[in-house]
């Protein structure tokens, strides 16, 4: 059976939305905040505009917070429910950020390389996490990034990674 696809709420009969969709939406919000930076709009006020459609969208269009690129070996058979684990981007956001708003064009699949390349999403224990933020690393990258290696903070802390259930 065909779905049929409705413009003016950009889903589909059933709800969902095909990615190329999703992928509009996130540059909808990339060009919003380009124009409000622009008039001088602290970060802290539009950040959120971008982030929520990246995670919503983006990062959880396979399924929940389980669902990531990557997850440390100390964070196997571990869970949320019980706090053990903590869900975080391997390039901490503000890059990706940074990058989104830097684009010249802001087409979809513009948004999508840079997302492809740079939101990465790892499982790592609560003292892993903590071993982060120990290492000034919470929110940062290491001084000596190549701009390429998604994991080097994992790296830089000693903190081992497998691959996890799915690409974020």
């Amino acid at each position: 059976m065909l779905m049929r696809f409705d413009p003016s709420s950009m889903t589909y009969q059933d709800g969902s939305r095909n990615q190329m969709t999703q992928l509009a939406l996130i540059a909808e919000a990339v060009k919003y905040c380009q124009r409000v930076k622009a008039m001088g709009m602290p970060a802290a006020c539009y950040s959120k505009a971008l982030r929520e459609p990246v995670y919503f969208l983006w990062e959880r269009r396979h399924g929940g917070k389980s669902r990531a690129k990557f997850r440390s070996r100390a964070a196997q058979g571990l869970n949320f429910g019980k706090r053990e684990i903590v869900y975080d981007h391997a390039i901490p956001f503000r890059y990706i950020e940074a990058e989104l708003l830097d684009l010249a064009e802001v087409t979809p699949q513009a948004v999508a390389d840079v997302l492809e390349k740079k939101c990465v999403v790892a499982l790592i224990t609560t003292e892993e996490d903590r071993n982060l933020n120990a290492a000034g690393l919470s929110s940062k990258m290491p001084e000596n990034w190549d701009g390429l290696d998604p994991l080097a903070r994992y790296k830089a802390v000693g903190i081992d990674l497998v691959p996890g259930n799915e690409r974020c």
